[in-house]
Order: structure tokens, then C-alpha cells, then sequence
């Protein structure tokens, strides 16, 4: 477990313990300065119930955990940080057990990030991507022994780096393929990487995000983020309607936003598993409805009983879950004078950006923020409910676009609000030799009016 954690949690059960090295040096290294490690695994080490680690894998020189954390803390002696973390923590008072982080660094030395008009926005080499960031910001290659990614020899560069801006320490960016210049849409590729993280690291504080375009994503760069936050998500405790096997639907106000949830009970399980998470994910970008998934560790996902009921003894097994929020569509980040609501926020793991804001948000302010800028009709919501239980179930193929879904386009931003951006984000734009000389054939031309 996280030693600095706020929130203390019952020792763990035994767990089997793995003999062989995780770590190697890759052979084909040619950068003798900054060499990159492979991170390395089986799928014997995958963990499917946290309970079963023994204490020699969960704090063992073998930990996966540790792995990233010694990395990740090596990785400072290369200044790839834009700040030191120094953050708050507090529960918000009300029905949904929110956590709030102060992070007022985030809020004003973080990468700025880019505006998108499209879920299905095309990847652009001129903008900020992942084949830019430095040597020394990578931490791993990731590599799976006996089943890899792909069967392409040259499909290697599965990259863990650090997130420069982080929220908690450990917290690593995952870039599957990152030579292949994917867009932020989520693949199958992507979401088997995200599930064997999740079943590698012996922590249930550690969760691994993805957020599209238009619903948060910074960066047209196909990745992922893997965070340790320390309190748990309270929708990990709540019930459920089922649709098919291990995929469920959870609406408001059971949780403030409305979600389909997917989960591995077990081995035989896994590639069912990650194949539903892709047909959800590619169906909501083929229909342009914008998204956020959140994937962590849960008790079995309940479907009758009260709508909110805690593992208080923590006997019950902690599996593999991911959560999918389809949500409204934003154009362009917003000033962060509050909280942006992306993947870990729609769990209920806010983060403040101001002191100000930390101080007084409440239950009711964190919802209406969410309820503004996520949350989407509840009659649109059913239709989609609807559609999904049908696809699972088989009544309806997953190919078939649906009309009813269309999402109204977004109005373009104001004057104003375009100049607010760009206060808000100190923006300066240099002036291109087109618009120089535009300038000067105007002022050319008011003078030759003049002397007229």
C-alpha cells in the first residue's frame, strides 16, 4: 500500500509470489547516456483478486509497484518535473464520498492543453505529441513475455513515462505504439495495456484513465494515464443493473453520472473482457459521443441489495473494473479555476487548483460543476442505455450507427471567451509573415486613402 496515505486500509491476504526478473536492460539500447529498461511480465504474474499478493510480491524487491515508484523517483535527477508535489487532501461531506486534492501547481505550470473540435480529430505532427517528449522522461518499454501486444517484430515502443505535471507521485503516462501516431481513441491495444497494469500492481490506490477528445484529453497522442490516488472511489460500493455477462449500467442518482461498468472475475474471462471495453469505447467515437474510463480495483459488482453498501470487513475480492462515462462534449479546455471534470473526477476523485476552491467547495458545488460541463440528458442517457444492452445482447450489431444518438454540434467560442483563453493560459502567439504582410498593405492602402 501507499506509506503515505491518508486513508489506513487492513493488511492484505498471502498472494503467490513470482521468482523471475521483471527488469532488463533492452539489447538494441543505443543512448549509453540515457538507456531505457523493459518492463517486463508474464501473465503468471497477473494478480485477478488483490487479496491473493503475499507480502513478499506486494513489498518485495519483485513488487511492480515499487518497480514504477523507484523509477518514477530516479527519474527527478533529470529535472522532467514542472513542479514538486505539495498537496492537500479532504472528504467532501454528502451521498457520494468525493475526495478533493489541492494541486495549485497543476493548475498553473501544467502543459497547456490543446483545443479539439473533433472526437475523431486526426493525429498532427505539429502539434504536441509523444515522439517530442525527452529521453530521460521515459521510464520503461513494456513488454509482456508470453503473450505480446502484437505479432509485428517491429511493433516494440509500448512506452511508461512520467507525467510531467504529476497529481500523486508515481503518476506515469502509458503510450501504446507511440512511433505509430495514434490519435486519442481508444484501441484494443490500449485497453489490454491498461488491464495488465491494473492486474500487475499490487495496490488497490492505483487506477489507469483515459479521457477522449472533447471529454478532457490534453493531447491528440494516443495514451493513458496511470495514477495512485489515495482514496478509494465510493462507486466501487455501488449497485448495479446488469446487461450481459460481467457488463453492467449504473444511472443518477444511484451515481451523480450515469456509466457502464465491465468486470474480470477471472483468467478465463480476460479477453472477453477487454474486447467489450473496446466495442463500448469504439461504438461511443463512431457515434461522437465523448467519454472517460476509470479503471480500478472493486469488490463483485452488486445488483440488487442497497443502492450503497461498503466491504467494511474487506473479506470480499478486489477485481479488475473499468468504468466507461459517456458524457457532453467539451470543444477546449477550460481556465482551471475550480476543477476540470475528466476520468478520476467522474469517479469521485477531484482535484482543486486553488486554495480558494479547496477551501469551500462542497458536495453540492463539486455536482453542479460536474452537471454543467459532463452529465448528459437523462432521456438521451436511456436511449443510449438502450442501445448498448441491445448491442451486448446480441438483438443489435455493434457496426450499425444510430441517428437518435447524433450529438448536437457544439457552438463555436465567443470573442470573448477565446480572448478569456488565452489570458487565462498566457498564450503568446508570434505573428506569421502572412498576417505581417497583410498589415502592411492595409496600413498602405489607409494612407493612400488619406493622401487621396
Amino acid at each position: 500500500m501507499n506509506s503515505n496515505s491518508p486513508k489506513q486500509h487492513a493488511p492484505m491476504m498471502s498472494r503467490a509470489y513470482r521468482s523471475h526478473s521483471t527488469v532488463q536492460l533492452p539489447v538494441t539500447v543505443t543512448d549509453n547516456e540515457h538507456p531505457v529498461a523493459h518492463f517486463q511480465y508474464k501473465t503468471s504474474d497477473f494478480v485477478y483478486n488483490l487479496r491473493d499478493v503475499s507480502p513478499e510480491r506486494e513489498f518485495g524487491d519483485k513488487s511492480f509497484k515499487k518497480q514504477i515508484m523507484t523509477a518514477w523517483e530516479e527519474s527527478k535527477k533529470h529535472d522532467v518535473f514542472n513542479y514538486s508535489l505539495n498537496c492537500l487532501y479532504k472528504y467532501l461531506e454528502g451521498d457520494y464520498e468525493l475526495s478533493v486534492q489541492l494541486n495549485t501547481e497543476r493548475g498553473t505550470l501544467r502543459r497547456k492543453p490543446l483545443r479539439f473540435r473533433s472526437i475523431r480529430e486526426p493525429f498532427s505532427h505539429l502539434r504536441f505529441n509523444f515522439t517530442k517528449i525527452r529521453p530521460e522522461e521515459i521510464l520503461y518499454k513494456m513488454r509482456c513475455l508470453d503473450k505480446p501486444y502484437s505479432s509485428d517484430p517491429l511493433d516494440v515502443d509500448h512506452l511508461m513515462v512520467v507525467n510531467a505535471s504529476p497529481l500523486e507521485r508515481g503518476h506515469t503516462l502509458l503510450v501504446p505504439a507511440v512511433n505509430r501516431c495514434q490519435p486519442q481513441i481508444l484501441t484494443p491495444l490500449a485497453v489490454r495495456i491498461a488491464t495488465d497494469q491494473m492486474l500487475l500492481v499490487e495496490d488497490d490506490n492505483f487506477h489507469v484513465l483515459f479521457n477522449s477528445l472533447l471529454g478532457q484529453a490534453s493531447v491528440n497522442h494516443l495514451h493513458m494515464h496511470g495514477v495512485f490516488w489515495p482514496y478509494e472511489s465510493d462507486l466501487i460500493n455501488r449497485r448495479f443493473d446488469k446487461i450481459a455477462e460481467n457488463v453492467f449500467v449504473i444511472e443518477r442518482p444511484a451515481w451523480f453520472i450515469s456509466a457502464f461498468a465491465f468486470q474480470l472475475p477471472n483468467a478465463a474471462a480476460l479477453d472477453t473482457f477487454v474486447d467489450n471495453i473496446a466495442k463500448c469505447a469504439d461504438f461511443l467515437t463512431r457515434e461522437n459521443i465523448a467519454h472517460n474510463m476509470f479503471f480500478t480495483r472493486a469488490q463483485p459488482i452488486r445488483t440488487s441489495g442497497e443502492v450503497r453498501s461498503e466491504d467494511k470487513t474487506r473479506s470480499l475480492p478486489q477485481l479488475v473494473t473499468a468504468y466507461i462515462f459517456p458524457r457532453q462534449s467539451l470543444a477546449g479546455a477550460k481556465p482551471p479555476t475550480n476543477f476540470n471534470p475528466a476520468a478520476l473526477e467522474l469517479a469521485g476523485c477531484l482535484t482543486a487548483y486553488t486554495l480558494r476552491f479547496f477551501e469551500c467547495i462542497t458536495e453540492l458545488t463539486a455536482l453542479r460543476v460536474i452537471e454543467e460541463e459532463a452529465v448528459l440528458d437523462d432521456v438521451f442517457f436511456a436511449k443510449l442505455k438502450a442501445e448498448v444492452t441491445a448491442k451486448f445482447t446480441g438483438s443489435k450489431t455493434w457496426t450499425a450507427c444510430v441517428p437518435e444518438l447524433e450529438v448536437p454540434r457544439m457552438e463555436q467560442l465567443s470573442s470573448h471567451e477565446l480572448d478569456e483563453l488565452a489570458d487565462s493560459f498566457q498564450q503568446i502567439t508570434s505573428p506569421s509573415p502572412l498576417r505581417h504582410a497583410t498589415s502592411l498593405m492595409d496600413e498602405a492602402r489607409r494612407k493612400s486613402r488619406e493622401t487621396y
